[in-house]
C-alpha cells in the first residue's frame, strides 16, 4: 500500500513577470523561469515534500487581471474578472478554466493542525500581481461585492483569506513603476499594437502556443478553448486596440502614473510578512547619470542607459530626482525597495524584530533583472551562489512565526 503523502503547512507559490510564463509552458522544461541557469525553484522545494508551483497565467495582463488568474490556477476554477471590473474594462466576466487546482490544500488544515498557507514570490511584474493578490484576499473588493449576488461572488472578492498567507516577497518588483516604459516610448499606441500585443494575437492562435502562450482569452485576443491552433484570432486589431485603451494591462500599471494608481488602492496584508528584494546592475558615470555594469546582459545596457539618464516622466508630466537613475536594466532599483506610502524597513535595521503587514527591504541583490532569478550566463558559471541565496532566503521565510 502506497505511503500517504505528507500534507505540510507551508507551500510555495512562484508567480512570474511581463513576458513571463509558467510551468505549464513548455518553454519553461528548457528554461526554467524560476532558477534558470541553476535549475527550478519550485522543482527543489517539490523533492523535499513541499508544494511548490508556478503557474501559468497572463503575461501581458494587469495586475488585476493576472491576480485572479493566479487565484483560479491554485484553486482549479474558472477565472471570475468580476462583474464591475470586467463592465468597467470592457471585456469578458470569465476567462480560462483551470481544470486541476495546483494547491488543493490551500487553506484546508495540515497534518500538523495548522492551516497551509503560502510563501508568495513574485518577479518583476509578478510583484504588483502578488500584492494585488495578497489585498483581494485580505480586503476582498467592495465594488464587485455591491453588484454581484453572494451565491455570485467569487471567494476572491469576499476577502477576509489573507492569513492564508504566511510571507509575500516581490522581487525587482517596481512599486512605484518603472522609467523604462515611458523611456522607450512603449506607451505609444502604435508601437504596443505592433510589438507585444499583435504578438500575442498571433502566437497565441498558432501551434507555437503550446511552447508560449500570452494568455489574454478575456479580450478574445486569444482563444480559451484548448492549447490547438484557432487562427480565426489572428487579425483582430479591433480587439487589441481596445485592450491598449482600456490601461487594463501590465504596461499601464508599470508606467509611474500606473503605478501611482495601484499604490492608492492596494492595502498592506496584516497577516503576513512582507519582503522586497531590490536589484542594480548599474555603475555612476562621471556625469551623474548611470550605465550598466559590463556584467548586465547586452539588452539591459540599452535599456539601462537610457533609465540611467531619465530625469523626467511623461506619465506623471514631472521631473525625477537622480536616485531614479541606478537600475537593474528594466526595474529602477530606488522604486523596488518598497511602496513609499506604506509602512516599510531595511532589513538591517528590523532582522530581529520583523513584523507582519510592514515592507521589509532586503540587501539589493547585485546583479540585472533576469540574473536574480538565475536567467543569465553568471547562473551557469556559479549556480552554487544561486541556490544557496534561495535555499536561505526561504530558510529565513519559514523559520518566520
Amino acid at each position: 500500500m502506497a505511503k500517504k503523502k505528507e500534507i505540510r503547512s507551508e507551500a510555495f507559490v512562484f508567480c512570474h513577470g511581463m513576458l513571463g510564463f509558467g510551468e505549464d509552458e513548455l518553454i519553461n522544461k528548457l528554461m526554467p523561469y524560476w532558477g534558470g541557469l541553476s535549475g527550478s525553484i519550485p522543482k527543489r522545494l517539490r523533492k523535499q515534500g513541499y508544494e511548490a508551483v508556478a503557474p501559468s497565467f497572463s503575461s501581458i495582463g494587469g495586475a488585476w487581471d493576472r491576480a485572479c488568474e493566479v487565484y483560479a490556477a491554485l484553486t482549479g476554477t474558472r477565472v471570475d474578472y468580476g462583474i464591475a471590473h470586467s463592465k468597467k474594462y470592457g471585456h469578458a466576466r470569465y476567462g480560462k478554466t483551470y481544470e486541476k487546482a495546483a494547491l488543493p490544500n490551500w487553506g484546508k488544515i495540515a497534518d500538523d493542525g495548522e492551516i497551509q498557507r503560502i510563501h508568495l514570490f513574485g518577479h518583476s511584474f509578478g510583484g504588483a500581481t502578488v500584492r494585488m493578490l495578497s489585498h483581494l484576499m485580505t480586503y476582498g473588493s467592495e465594488e464587485e461585492r455591491a453588484v454581484t449576488d453572494p451565491d455570485d461572488l467569487s471567494p476572491l472578492f469576499a476577502g477576509g483569506k489573507g492569513d492564508w498567507l504566511k510571507t509575500v516577497t516581490a522581487i525587482a518588483g517596481p512599486f512605484e513603476g518603472t522609467t523604462v516604459i515611458d523611456a522607450i516610448g512603449i506607451l505609444v499606441p502604435t508601437l504596443k499594437v505592433i510589438s507585444f500585443v499583435g504578438f500575442a494575437n498571433i502566437l497565441g492562435n498558432t501551434p507555437f502556443r503550446k511552447i508560449y502562450d500570452m494568455q489574454l482569452t478575456q479580450w478574445k485576443i486569444t482563444s480559451d478553448r484548448d492549447k490547438r491552433a484557432h487562427l480565426m484570432y489572428i487579425g483582430r486589431l479591433d480587439r487589441v486596440r481596445k485592450f491598449w485603451k482600456s490601461h487594463d494591462d501590465c504596461f499601464w500599471d508599470l508606467c509611474l502614473a500606473g503605478a501611482k494608481d495601484l499604490n492608492e488602492f492596494l492595502e498592506s496584508n496584516p497577516n503576513a510578512y512582507q519582503f522586497s528584494i531590490s536589484t542594480d546592475a548599474s555603475k555612476k558615470k562621471r556625469n551623474g547619470d548611470y550605465r550598466m555594469k559590463a556584467s548586465a546582459l547586452f539588452p539591459f545596457w540599452i535599456t539601462g542607459g537610457m533609465m540611467g539618464s531619465y530625469d523626467y516622466d511623461r506619465t506623471l508630466g514631472q521631473p525625477l530626482s537622480d536616485e531614479w537613475k541606478a537600475s537593474d536594466g528594466c526595474s529602477n532599483t530606488y522604486s523596488a525597495l518598497f511602496p513609499r506610502d506604506e509602512e516599510h524597513a531595511f532589513y538591517k535595521d528590523v532582522k530581529d524584530d520583523l513584523k507582519k503587514g510592514v515592507w521589509t527591504a532586503m540587501p539589493v541583490w547585485q546583479g540585472d533583472h533576469m540574473d536574480v532569478v538565475g536567467l543569465s550566463p553568471w547562473a551557469l558559471v556559479d549556480p552554487i551562489k544561486y541556490r544557496r541565496y534561495y535555499k536561505n532566503y526561504i530558510k529565513m521565510l519559514m523559520s518566520l512565526d
